[in-house]
């Protein structure tokens, strides 16, 4: 398929770099408001557009990928459905579970594939280790936890998008959803109850996050998301008859199975970038004729939604 680019930052090249590797996928065309000029200078092999209107109008076109900042995922997909093209868009795909709503329906009545870019459902490690714990491996699973925190200097400006609350950020829709969606893999989107504590930026953004889940059936989670904190960025599932630890959780390319003081270590290695996956996915399901993927439903996408939203307005009353 011919693919379009909706933005053009560091995760858009990274998913470049994966969709070079994978056969029959083609980079088509990119769309920067910010430097067109400077990209086609840079891949001249490559249709570059100024305009995302003008991209949407090519006709060659067969899907469309948005990483665009987050507050503007919703009517770049509703825009990109309506122009009659296929829509993989980065996580979060929507700021609410009615901008979810909204490119679901655009999704259904322009009969067209859209998925959020959840990457890490798809990486062979992931798929692995998740499987494994469903079958049983380390018997009922009562308690898990997983962190994902990071600080970038150059990007904690006053004017960067990362604190700016008009740009959606914050820590929990940017590094928050991944422990989120790990535990609903193992425990649903639906906790009984929840206490969330944030420590605000100066912009009025939740930079840390740690969020304390009850699921009922004696069954917890606890998940932390920071923008300015470094953490172990680790995902360790706690069963009846030991625990499994996820190093890099969200990227990770091996796992231990922990049962008393026996030790295994898995390996599952991903394609080029590790968005290879998620691409292979798409790829498959627009070839069968679906509009969305089993492993990552827009009923997650809308779920995941609804409890972000419930989490931040415990923050933010």
């Amino acid at each position: 398929m011919n693919w379009g680019f909706i933005g053009f930052g560091r995760i858009a090249r990274k998913f470049l770099e994966s969709l070079n590797a994978v056969e029959h996928e083609v980079p088509y065309a990119f769309a920067s408001r910010s430097n067109a000029g400077a990209l086609q200078k840079e891949f001249p092999e490559v249709r570059v557009y100024s305009s995302y209107a003008d991209i949407l109008a090519d006709a060659d076109i067969d899907i469309v990928y948005i990483s665009t900042t987050h507050n503007f995922h919703c009517q770049n997909v509703i825009d990109a459905l309506n122009a009659g093209k296929h829509v993989l868009c980065e996580k979060p795909i929507g700021v609410s579970s009615d901008e979810v709503v909204k490119m679901t329906l655009a999704a259904k009545s322009n009969d067209k594939f859209l998925m959020e870019a959840m990457w890490m459902r798809f990486l062979p490690a992931y798929r692995e280790v998740i499987a494994k714990i469903k079958a049983g491996e380390i018997g009922q699973v009562k308690y898990m936890t997983a962190s994902f925190g990071f600080r970038s200097e150059d990007k904690l400006t006053q004017d960067g998008r990362l604190l700016n609350p008009e740009l959606a950020g914050g820590a929990l829709y940017d590094v928050g959803v991944y422990p989120l969606t790990i535990v609903s893999d193992l425990f649903g989107w639906k906790p009984v109850d929840f206490k969330a504590h944030a420590i605000k930026s100066d912009t009025g953004v939740d930079e840390t996050i740690q969020i304390q889940l009850d699921f009922g059936q004696d069954r917890m989670a606890q998940v932390v998301g920071s923008i300015t904190m470094n953490t172990n960025k680790e995902a360790c599932i706690y069963g009846e008859k030991g625990f499994v630890r996820i190093p890099m959780f969200w990227k990770s390319e091996s796992y231990e199975v922990v049962k008393g003081d026996d030790v295994e270590v898995f390996y599952a290695p991903m394609i080029s970038t590790g968005y290879a996956h998620e691409i292979m996915e798409v790829s498959k399901c627009i070839k069968q004729g679906k509009t969305e993927s089993e492993l990552f439903t827009l009923n997650d996408s809308l779920m995941s939604a609804k409890l972000v939203e419930s989490i931040l307005s415990t923050i933010f009353k």
